[in-house]
């Protein structure tokens, strides 16, 4: 038998799994499970809403369970994390269970399993009797099968690889380590709803006096996320731990390729542009912000929006990565004059990975905004859109003078509008006020050209027509600092606010000033092409206050 059990074992540590066939299995696990669930349940007639929340829930969970047990147990037994990940992507079958075992024994009723709910000294009790009672619901007969199946095949994993290399009783002792780590990581995220109920309650009722109907108030009552509302217990619940969990799942992929991929992690990181990065948050915050002025909307600064807005600026920060890697597929020629050290030129990726990496933040970014909101995830499509045009042939409208500008203006105009729509309580635009639009578009076309002074000698040699290509050096300084000081200046003229002249006047004259003495990144000077972004962001984040501060609080 244990020539049988290492033979087993050896074979699924070395099966092929590249991270496609991972995603390819993984979702296949997740929708089988699904299928099981709704053909048990007769395929009873539910919402889209929550089907949706229904898959996003379980994946994020089994997600999130199939990282943390992947760790512990590379950890417990130093192994390898990529052996240890193909034995627990053939062990998740084990998902396949608990519908089929709840469904015998209730004899074909079923029973709704979710979560455990109580207060501290009741977790304490349930920990040490294997979930407690009540197995008809919440931590039911089938996830209790589940569970304790999943820590033996994990005991005798562990026993079988320490028994390689140590004693017998050693072994033995490493399996018991095995198999009570798994039964943590099942235990606290099968109660975990009621640890984030003792985070937020403790302090104003004291740890003890936290109880399930706490949990049950925080979990099961409509989620109101910004201003959607969704009044479904079994949805709420969903949506809320989704949200969690989307959370939790991001942080622990980050830290595996931290471990696994950490060159590529890095050189990718180097690559982000993150002024860029900042601006795009910044054009949520601000659409949201015009949101709450125009509309007089009221957003609780409470667990949920707090994770669906760190949520939404993933996403909208995936949006933007995945149109770099567009980018980057497409500007290899730019690149190897102006930008060599970016990780696909430099051959720290190669270019299948490197699309496959596109594609994974593509579907991060609508995936994330859609578990917000669906309309976040249309506006991420077609910011998308305008992206892959903007750098990909044969449109690649980058090429053209201040048109790829005005794309790129209505790419970050789509972002404006998501947080505007996350905020307004029709969740649309109609209330956007449009001369507010037309400045933002105008001065995102005119502003926008301060990115290509870097890459002069690369888009000139691939016939990319930026101003400064099209104007020169020189000229095209003056053209792209007129053109940012006008922007300033339209904002008093198209929002008919003369109090700002004076001030549009100061940060217009700092902007052109800033932008007609930067100097090649090669020069030692305090403003050059590859920080210039960071002073405009400075000197627009300044006006912006003063513009707020003006309209909406000196009335």
């Amino acid at each position: 038998m244990p020539k049988i059990l290492r033979s087993i074992i050896a074979s699924l540590e070395n099966a092929p799994l590249t991270m496609g066939l991972w995603i390819g299995t993984f979702l296949s696990l997740i929708a089988g499970r699904l299928l099981v669930e709704f053909w048990l349940g007769g395929f009873a007639s539910r919402t889209g809403l929550f089907f949706f929340y229904e898959f996003t829930h379980t994946f994020l969970f089994f997600l999130a369970s199939f990282f943390l047990l992947t760790w512990i147990v590379a950890l417990i037994i130093r192994l390898d994390i990529l052996k240890v990940a193909r034995v627990l992507t053939a062990g998740f079958l084990l998902i396949l269970t608990p519908p089929l075992v709840d469904y015998l024994i209730s004899g074909g009723k079923g029973y709704w399993s979710f979560y455990k709910f109580d207060g501290l000294i009741g977790l304490v009790h349930r920990f040490l009797t294997f979930f407690g009672d009540r197995p008809d619901i919440g931590i039911t007969y089938g996830v209790r099968f589940e569970v304790a199946l999943a820590m033996l095949a994990l005991a005798i994993y562990g026993f079988v690889k320490i028994r390689e290399r140590f004693s017998i009783w050693l072994s033995t002792a490493y399996a018991a380590i095995m198999a009570l780590s798994t039964y943590v990581v099942f235990f606290v995220l099968g109660t975990f709803p009621s640890w984030v109920s003792l985070v937020l309650h403790s302090h104003e009722k004291g740890l003890l006096q936290v109880s399930d109907v706490d949990v049950a108030q925080d979990f099961l009552s409509p989620a109101v996320i910004f201003t959607r509302e969704i009044v479904d217990t079994r949805s709420a619940l969903n949506i809320k731990m989704s949200l969690l969990y989307a959370l939790l799942a991001s942080g622990l992929a980050v830290l595996a390729l931290f471990f696994q991929q950490r060159q590529k992690l890095l050189a990718f990181g180097r690559n982000v542009r993150l002024p860029q990065v900042i601006y795009h948050v910044g054009l949520v915050s601000v659409g949201a912000c015009l949101g709450i002025l125009t509309s007089h909307s009221v957003i609780d600064l409470n667990i949920w929006n707090i994770s669906a807005g760190l949520l939404i600026f993933e996403a909208v920060t995936c949006a933007w990565l995945a149109s770099v890697v567009v980018n980057d597929l497409y500007d290899q020629n730019i690149d190897r004059l102006t930008n060599s050290d970016r990780p696909l030129t430099a051959n720290i990726f190669d270019r299948p990975t490197y699309i496959f990496l596109g594609f994974i933040l593509f579907a991060a970014s609508i995936f994330l905004g859609a578990l917000v909101n669906p309309k976040v995830a249309l506006l991420l499509v077609a910011y998308q859109a305008l992206a892959f045009i903007y750098s990909a042939p044969p449109i690649r409208l980058k090429r053209l003078t201040f048109v790829s500008t005005l794309v790129s203006g209505i790419a970050s105009l789509l972002v404006v509008f998501i947080g505007f729509i996350l905020a307004s309580p029709h969740q649309d635009i109609q209330g956007f006020p449009f001369r507010i639009a037309l400045l933002l578009i105008i001065s995102y076309t005119l502003s926008l050209p301060i990115k290509d002074f870097k890459d002069i000698a690369g888009d000139k040699a691939d016939q990319v027509w930026t101003i400064p290509v099209v104007f020169g050096e020189v000229w095209g300084k003056l053209v792209v600092g007129s053109g940012v000081f006008l922007s300033f200046l339209l904002s008093v003229i198209l929002l008919n606010e003369p109090r700002l002249f004076w001030w549009a006047l100061l940060f217009g004259s700092a902007a052109f000033w800033a932008i007609n003495h930067m100097q090649p990144t090669d020069t030692r000077t305090a403003i050059h092409y590859r920080n210039i972004f960071w002073w405009m962001l400075g000197i627009v984040t300044l006006y912006g206050m003063v513009l707020v501060n003006t309209l909406f609080f000196q009335a």
